[in-house]
């Protein structure tokens, strides 16, 4: 008993240890200053689907937190990405999409909310496809040339320590009042019904697809998929 004790002692000791030691290990590995915002960005409505673009191997069996997409059944953030397989009714993978999409309006089953348009969801898949695909190289390069450590592998995975669980969360609850499209929104997100309002979603929308986001992106992602 004495011996178990000690064992559970040194665990939580390490645990701690770790913990006091991610700050210094986020400096070291250049992940930018807001990480947890755009790693909570590019995975709140990440899919098995999407995992795959990364690691074929990818199950529902991950631990990436993610909107949950009922959000009006349960947790409003969910501790894995859900499978979400796209039809195969039409001969393209947009218009599968576009097909899933539309299918889902009114069901309230895509993580969304109430308040999104259809032309709305359908950006919104699409963009979070579009950084996904643009996220991958960036993913590659470090599978393949600059591993990331167990240590700083531990601190990134620990999302409700190091704030990216809860910037999903921000993202689900907001999703319930309106359309955030980014997590830095500075100015309200008008409904999206013409070409000058396409201009400030396009604008927003762009803010994760700089060099840091896409490579904070691509850090979570092989730590979260390397073990498949």
């Amino acid at each position: 008993m004495k011996g178990a004790f000690v064992l559970a002692f040194v665990a939580v000791f390490a645990a701690v240890a770790q913990a006091n030691n991610c700050p210094a290990l986020y400096r070291e590995s250049n992940l930018s200053p807001i990480f947890n915002e755009t790693i909570a960005h590019a995975i709140h409505s990440m899919t098995v689907q999407g995992l795959r673009l990364f690691n074929p191997r990818a199950t529902a069996n991950n631990k990436i937190p993610t909107v949950n997409q009922n959000l009006h059944n349960g947790a409003k953030v969910v501790p894995f990405a859900p499978e979400d397989p796209v039809g195969n009714d039409f001969y393209d993978f947009t218009m599968n999409m576009i097909d899933r999409v539309l299918t889902n309006v009114g069901t309230h089953d895509d993580g969304l909310g109430h308040h999104w348009s259809p032309a709305e969801r359908i950006v919104h898949v699409f963009h979070m496809w579009d950084l996904w695909l643009h996220i991958q190289p960036y993913y590659q390069r470090i599978a393949s040339s600059s591993p990331v450590s167990d240590a700083l592998c531990e601190c990134l995975l620990d999302t409700k320590s190091n704030g990216i669980y809860n910037n999903v969360g921000w993202v689900a609850n907001h999703y319930e009042s309106g359309t955030p499209i980014s997590l830095k929104n500075i100015v309200e997100i008008p409904p999206l019904v013409d070409g000058n309002s396409w201009k400030i979603w396009k604008k927003d929308l762009l803010q994760y697809y700089n060099k840091e986001s896409l490579t904070d992106a691509g850090m979570y992602l092989y730590c979260a998929l390397k073990d498949f």
